[in-house]
């Protein structure tokens, strides 16, 4: 791009919603650390000791969140053996040390912010959450159920400073009808792709609420309330010593016609070897990407409308219409993708005739020893969108 050409003002107004989002964030942790604190292991129930069940005792503080207006739960160091789903009320702060391993032992999600008779609707479901440290250990293929955190219905959200681990299908964390939620400090280790059955699954995924087919956990209205205001950043998405990489570290594989998950900020982040996309921007606008590091992975940046395939173009009435959604603002600056290729183009931009993508911005990426294609780009409503 020439240095003369200026971006358009929305890039602006997005550099202002992400200091926005930060402010959130800090307004959320000094509310949530002066909340009512309870030391874990002081319960009869939590002995994190690695053979008793601890799932029924951490609920019961978890459950302490309703009557005391919000809660902060300390776990020590230990090994918490979790034989059910724990539940997340309003106003939670679940902070575990850094030698603190939470292990899966049953076929279900480890983390919800709904139950099952909810009717969670808009963003008005159980927010005001942060979940910080800690090893998260989906303990596959000893234990199934695929997605580890499910997040729907909510805002105000800080995942930061804990490592999940050694997953089988589905997510480590599904965003689901979220928005003001900061996704930071993290590791995503080790995937099994169910032999071959997976390779599209997202280690985080943002979805929309959208049907049960999408979101079969119950507890959630599908009113097609998208993802707004993401921030991940300062990630690691890679391999275990025991499994492979995830299907794609970041994205989405569903769609509703005109909805869109928007103001998306993805930075600073390291992916390694994904046996797909590293990033997947499916049907999002108003997104950066900027300073992520993609190493050996199968494609790079991918920036996709939803498919015209009679499902992911239907609307909120379940209705086909036939096109996909138009997509626009994308700045896609300071990547460094390095290796890999095998799967897809290092960047792609994909639009078409009747929904091209406009205003998007490519600058200063770096691709180097990469088999697939470095940049492509089809279906853009102008030169500028071009610009490179």
């Amino acid at each position: 791009m020439d240095k003369e050409q200026k971006l358009p003002a929305v890039f602006s107004q997005l550099a202002e919603k992400l200091r926005d989002i930060s402010r959130t964030s800090n307004h959320l942790d000094e509310k949530l650390k002066s909340a009512y604190t309870i030391v874990a292991t002081d319960h009869p129930l939590v002995r994190a000791d690695g053979r008793h069940d601890d799932a029924k005792g951490i609920q019961q503080l978890l459950n302490l969140a309703d009557r005391k207006k919000g809660i902060h739960i300390v776990f020590p160091p230990g090994l918490y053996t979790l034989r059910r789903p724990l539940r997340l009320k309003p106003n939670t702060f679940f902070e575990a040390d850094d030698n603190s391993i939470f292990r899966k032992k049953h076929h279900g999600p480890m983390l919800l912010n709904l139950r099952r008779r909810n009717r969670m609707r808009a963003y008005r479901g159980n927010g005001n959450l942060i979940i910080r440290g800690g090893t998260w250990d989906t303990n596959y293929p000893a234990y199934r159920g695929g997605t580890s955190f499910v997040l729907a219905h909510a805002e105000n959200v800080i995942i930061e400073q804990l490592r999940l681990v050694e997953h089988g299908g589905g997510h480590a964390i599904e965003l689901n009808a979220v928005r003001h939620i900061e996704v930071r400090h993290c590791q995503f280790l080790g995937y099994d792709d169910r032999g071959g059955k997976r390779t599209y699954s997202e280690a985080i995924q943002l979805d929309l609420a959208k049907a049960r087919r999408v979101f079969p956990w119950g507890g959630s209205v599908f009113d097609q309330t998208t993802c707004q205001d993401i921030w991940v950043h300062h990630n690691s998405f890679g391999p275990s010593e025991t499994k492979g990489s995830w299907g794609r570290a970041i994205g989405s594989h569903s769609a509703t016609a005109d909805r869109w998950h928007e103001r998306i900020f993805v930075t600073d982040n390291v992916m390694k070897e994904t046996l797909q996309w590293a990033v997947r921007a499916y049907s999002w606008r108003n997104v950066v990407l900027y300073n992520n590091r993609i190493e050996s992975c199968g494609g790079g940046i991918a920036i996709h409308p939803n498919h015209v395939d009679g499902r992911n173009d239907t609307d909120s009435k379940n209705r086909p219409t036939g096109r996909s959604n138009p997509i626009k603002n994308f700045l896609v600056i300071q990547n460094t993708i390095c290796g890999g290729g095998n799967y897809a183009s290092a960047i792609r931009l994909k639009g078409d005739e009747q929904s091209p993508i406009t205003g998007a911005y490519l600058r200063g990426n770096h691709v180097e020893s990469y088999t697939g294609r470095g940049v492509l780009v089809t279906g853009t409503a102008d030169e500028r969108s071009r610009s490179f």
